[in-house]
């Protein structure tokens, strides 16, 4: 604990943003020396401890900011802290001063990466890939491998070098089971990917921190002068690093080099919801062993919710055992119970929701921004969206479609990658043919071919300009429509230097006839992408604008000034790390829908969680040996969705969901038996339309019967999660416990209980 005596001048020389803090978040923001954890459970003011800290050490420690790094995961959070340390500065004078390096890790990385550019594989500056330009790359390396697309998922195989990415293992260092031709494959495909990825100037998402963290770790001498530079390290929402960012960590913060290792992670464990994304729980459960010295302050006030929700949330998470000590408290108002919402149907689930929401904004006055319906699984939302309509309720759905992900916008950002970097093959495959040029497959397959033969020796950029001038390569009439695409390509290459980004924009349109192709469809689709790029038009003007009239701080701290040549490679880096759903006129008048892992980090006056039934949510199949550790994520993620809720807390099963064109029964989750019931009101709605359970539709019954193990092994089964298998072995001799195990692609072998597939046997 600090001792505010020893303080210069006392606690009462403290600045009032942190004496607005309450003791353990003051205590947080004054420990500046050293390695410390910042246990922050929900809703107990993590972001204004921090900024405050931030702001302690420029104002009152004289640390140029500079020196100060803070890492978080997203954009908004980035901003956001961003603007906190602004207020801060501005108010006690030292906004000349400078703002610290405050952003994503791979914004920051980027940054890194792009001043030291003489260090890496580059030659010029790097474009970044995101998902579909990853996959698009895969499936060239598919080809050049000769692998058959059929016999191997290639979205798999982007999954599995993702994964590699988040534990920063690099090609060489894969070791695949002798006997898995999948993995066997993967380290095919990752090696070659790892060449093309590079040969075509880019970087995808992982390779952004692993690149960054090889560098520091090859190169002693850039280690050092990080390490110097950023002597005070701060990583918000800690619990969600993977692997790699934990190396980076230990790597700027000197951890085995005798650095000074000043780190402050902030992070609750039991928000830990990301392992499917590569989260590693392990780097803030582990933290005082991996940063020798390490000090600990838990932040447990929750300033958010009533003391009825947090009460029972607390009650939930306190059964898992990958945690800290640590219990969260409030002083708020006890609030009203939570209600359980128990109902026959998914249908009945809805139609219950809407009807609550409804009354409590006709009783309670509450604008239907106040409400926030959260759920397992993206499938669920249908049921919602088809009553929400009816009734004239306006929503919005959190995490849909992005912005930057729909057609147009990636087809324009294909475009202004590359003008940008002529290397870069995957913009130009998407582009080629868009709008349609009379350029077909089999001219695509032949420069392609082109492409692979040359191993790299020639950019995909040098076979157009050659096919546009021999019509050996492909054909007399392909030439000729080559030859006027790289001669659009070029002139916008020529002309980008002396235009703004939304001139260059409109050039784009205008030479392929963007818009008028659109117009010329004249369906709804086309006029709503019309109504997207006039979007996009606004959203370039704005980064424009706040560009050149803004600053961006150097190496030292030093104001750079911001030129037309320095937008589009600046607007092409933010759109490829942008991670926030677009704004909205209508965000805060409208009720909210979202996954629960979408959930994190927001709040609502009143909250739905649905379909908290086992097999859902806990997203936990019946059938199926779990690890607890799997459970234990799942009850995370119900502890989650449960603090999001600020005042009215709804959670809702239903006794039958019908999932693969099944009728479903199912048992209530097991988190309404970890809730005291005195904080519970239930509502059972589940006689009300109740369809006839009978014999034929129990998950318990199958037409295909068997009695022993010859008929079983050996037999074929199709499973809609895994795919085609066949059963290899089975064990128990009761219809109850009987179970299979089954061996699927890749030598991918699972177990269930035989009463639950029966009925996918081939």
């Amino acid at each position: 604990m600090i001792d505010f005596e020893a303080v210069p001048g006392g606690s009462e020389s403290l600045p009032s943003y942190v004496t607005s803090l309450n003791e353990r978040q003051r205590e947080a923001a004054l420990s500046t020396e050293g390695p410390w954890i910042i246990l922050a459970g929900a809703g107990s003011g993590k972001t204004k401890m921090l900024t405050s800290r931030i702001g302690y050490l420029i104002d009152r420690r004289g640390v140029p900011a500079y020196q100060i790094l803070a890492m978080t995961f997203t954009n908004k959070a980035a901003g956001e802290m961003r603007e906190r340390v602004q207020k801060i500065l501005h108010a006690s004078g030292n906004s000349l001063y400078g703002i610290p390096e405050i952003g994503t890790f791979h914004s920051i990385c980027i940054r890194l990466l792009r001043r030291e550019l003489v260090h890496t594989p580059f030659t010029q500056p790097f474009v970044v890939y995101d998902d579909s330009d990853q996959l698009s790359l895969i499936k060239g390396v598919f080809s050049k491998l000769n692998i058959d697309e059929k016999s191997i998922n290639q979205k798999s195989v982007q999954g599995a070098i993702n994964r590699a990415k988040c534990d920063a293992i690099e090609p060489e260092d894969l070791d695949p089971s002798p006997h898995s031709y999948f993995d066997k494959q993967v380290k095919r495909v990752y090696e070659q990917y790892q060449k093309d990825l590079f040969a075509n100037n880019a970087l995808d998402f992982g390779e952004i921190i692993c690149l960054t963290y090889r560098l520091l770790r090859d190169r002693p001498d850039l280690r050092e002068r990080y390490q110097r530079r950023f002597r005070y390290i701060h990583v918000d929402e800690y619990q969600d690093t993977n692997r790699a960012q934990y190396l980076l960590l230990s790597m700027l913060a000197g951890v085995t080099s005798g650095g000074h290792t000043n780190v402050c992670v902030v992070g609750d464990e039991d928000q830990s919801i990301y392992k499917w994304r590569g989260a590693d729980i392990r780097n803030i459960l582990d933290f005082e062993r991996d940063f020798p010295g390490a000090r600990v302050i838990k932040l447990e006030q929750n300033y958010r919710s009533t003391r009825t929700i947090v009460h029972a949330a607390s009650q939930v998470i306190k059964n898992n055992t990958q945690r800290k000590d640590k219990t969260l408290w409030t002083s708020n108002v006890d609030g009203c119970r939570i209600v359980r919402l128990q109902v026959p149907d998914e249908r009945m689930e809805a139609e219950a929701c809407v009807a609550e929401i409804k009354r409590l904004a006709a009783n309670d006055g509450r604008s239907f921004g106040d409400f926030a319906i959260f759920y397992r699984t993206n499938a669920q939302s249908r049921q919602f969206e088809d009553v929400l309509r009816r009734e004239k309720i306006p929503y919005q759905i959190v995490g849909g479609l992005r912005f930057y992900d729909r057609k147009e916008i990636k087809d324009i950002l294909s475009y202004f990658k590359a003008v940008l970097n002529p290397s870069d093959s995957v913009g130009f495959k998407r582009i080629i043919n868009v709008p349609a040029r009379g350029i077909g497959k089999s001219t695509l397959e032949r420069l392609d071919q082109v492409y692979a033969e040359s191993g790299g020796a020639e950019s995909y950029w040098a076979v157009l300009q050659r096919a546009a001038t021999d019509p050996s390569l492909t054909s007399s009439g392909a030439s000729k429509k080559i030859a006027a695409f790289v001669k659009l390509m070029q002139r916008l290459m020529d002309e980008r230097p002396n235009l703004l980004l939304s001139e260059l924009y409109h050039l784009i349109l205008d030479e392929t006839a963007y818009v008028r192709v659109l117009k010329e469809e004249g369906t709804d689709e086309s006029l709503a992408r019309i109504e997207n790029l006039e979007e996009f038009d606004t959203l370039l003007r704005e980064f424009e604008e706040d560009s050149l009239k803004g600053m961006v701080y150097g190496y030292e701290g030093e104001a750079l000034t911001i030129h037309k040549a320095d937008l589009l490679p600046l607007f092409v880096e933010q759109s490829s790390l942008a991670s926030d759903v677009d704004p909205s006129d209508a965000y805060a008048t409208s009720v909210k829908m979202m996954t629960l892992h979408s959930s994190k980090g927001l709040e609502f006056p009143v909250v739905f969680v649905a379909g908290m039934e086992e097999g859902l949510f806990p997203s936990v199949k019946a059938w199926e040996e779990t690890p607890d550790e799997d459970i234990e994520e799942e009850r995370r993620l119900c502890y989650v969705g449960m603090t999001r809720a600020r005042e009215v807390l709804y959670l809702m099963n239903a006794i039958v969901r019908r999932l693969w064109g099944n009728m479903n029964y199912n048992d209530p989750s097991r988190f309404f038996d970890e809730m005291p019931e005195d904080l519970i009101e239930m509502r059972d709605y589940s006689e009300r339309s109740m369809p006839q359970k009978s014999w034929s539709d129990s998950s318990f019954s199958s037409s295909k019967k068997t009695s022993d193990q010859d008929e079983l092994v050996g037999r074929k089964i199709f499973h809609p999660e895994y795919g085609p298998g066949t059963i290899i072995a089975f064990e128990g001799s009761s219809e109850v416990d009987r179970k299979v195990t089954v061996e699927f692609q890749g030598r991918d072998r699972r177990k269930f209980l035989y009463r639950y597939v029966s009925s996918y046997l081939g």
